[in-house]
């Protein structure tokens, strides 16, 4: 067997920021210009394929040099988003319609975390307390549904109610949870094993100790971890509409 040439240009990580940046655009200039001259020469066979919309949703997206890093077991939905510089550690889930958005400063979420249905995490460019400026979401953590995240830090084994803002610099520490439809303004703290609620967030009761002592929180985020894996089982590793673009195109 033939073995195959050594490649000789360099990988791009050995290029400085701004050479990367020029070898990404002249590949994709590149990349659009034999788009382009495939399709003229589809139109000069009189054929029209080309012109059907197919989705082009992407769950992961490079940003330049920054790519999401995705751990083993980790359940990102189909349509769901996950952009740029983001950490999902191992067993996490990214549920239906959500969005993790690592264009500004790295975004960490943490392991056996789930993020909810049409939740949205953000990253910023700086942070108001001074602080840096990142998202962290800890180990064991339950996001609900349609929360916003946006420059926070939300320790191990808390709970975010559907709904909730937490705003920039705020800080959820272990344990901690907020109620739905609840508001964390900036640079607000939930202190370890204290439940806030409201708009703004305050005090509202104690987190019992039977439920830090039994992993309460702790099942809760599990209880997701296994969802998601139910969930993952049904799709494949990658979609098969080109599987329809080809049979349309043979019945053609």
């Amino acid at each position: 067997v033939e073995a195959k040439p050594a490649r000789t240009s360099l990988p791009r990580r050995f290029l400085g920021p701004t050479m990367q940046r020029i070898s990404l655009m002249a590949g994709k200039a590149m990349r659009e210009t034999g788009q382009a001259l495939d399709r003229m020469g589809m139109r000069g066979q009189d054929n029209w394929v080309f012109l059907e919309k197919i989705c082009r949703h992407r769950p992961l997206m490079n940003l330049f040099d920054q790519r999401p890093l995705i751990h083993d077991n980790v359940f990102v939905a189909p349509n769901a988003t996950v952009i740029g510089n983001v950490n999902v550690m191992d067993s996490a889930s990214i549920w239906y319609g959500a969005v993790v958005r690592g264009d500004q400063s790295p975004i960490q979420i943490g392991g056996f975390t789930s993020i909810g249905d049409r939740s949205t995490i953000l990253s910023i460019a700086t942070n108001p307390t001074g602080f840096a400026a990142r998202t962290f979401v800890g180990n064991w953590v339950t996001v609900g549904q349609n929360c916003v995240l946006k420059g926070c830090t939300v320790d191990d084994y808390a709970i975010v109610g559907d709904g909730s803002v937490i705003q920039e610099g705020a800080y959820v520490e272990s344990f901690g949870q907020l109620e739905a439809g609840s508001v964390l303004p900036v640079g607000a703290r939930v202190p370890k094993g204290e439940v806030y609620g409201g708009n703004p967030a305050v005090f509202v009761r104690k987190v019992p100790k039977n439920d830090m002592d039994t992993g309460v929180a702790e099942k809760a985020a599990d209880f997701n971890v296994d969802l998601a894996q139910r969930h993952d089982a049904e799709f494949l590793p990658y979609g098969t509409l080109y599987q329809n673009k080809a049979d349309y195109t043979a019945a053609k």
